[in-house]
């Protein structure tokens, strides 16, 4: 279960973009989901220090990795409640408040159990090309290419 102890980890993992582009949009995708969680339960109690920090991470204008994209149709374009799916999300009616797998969609087949590879995922950039290269996480084609001359004359003994 999410507690506000978490939020300086959760808020190191988020991403720095809004996941709202305004107010409204924010508040009504949270009333369509933030308003059933318990997570954030207290905070509906007037106990706002314990609510859920992934709202908090929210009104700092970040993207929590918690919120993965919702469907989308054909052009792309999505319903407020359902741009995001929570994957912290447990309903307040549900009798186990903990975290299930998702299951597996009908007509696709298994070949592994999905079990270790779930969690949560994020796309990072790429680095950047010209830093990776002077910080020598990288080497351009030329360094490649001679130090690959350097190993082949090495071998046949040039």
């Amino acid at each position: 279960m999410l507690t506000p102890d978490d939020y300086d980890r959760l808020y190191d993992e988020s991403r720095d973009e809004p996941a709202f582009s305004n107010g409204t949009e924010g508040y009504r995708w949270m009333a369509a989901n933030c308003d059933q969680c318990i997570h954030d339960k207290p905070a509906r109690q007037g106990d706002d220090a314990n609510g859920c920090p992934l709202v908090l991470i929210t009104l700092l204008a970040r993207t929590p990795r918690q919120f993965i994209d919702g469907p989308r149709d054909e052009h792309g374009r999505y319903g407020i409640a359902t741009q995001y799916v929570c994957t912290e999300f447990r309903g307040e009616d549900e009798r186990d408040p903990t975290p299930r797998p998702v299951p597996t969609p009908d007509g696709q087949g298994e070949l592994l159990p999905r079990e270790p590879f779930e969690g949560h995922r994020m796309l990072t950039p790429l680095p950047d090309y010209d830093a990776s290269i002077s910080s020598g996480l990288t080497e351009d084609f030329a360094s490649f290419d001679a130090r690959m001359t350097t190993a082949t004359d090495t071998a046949r003994g040039n």
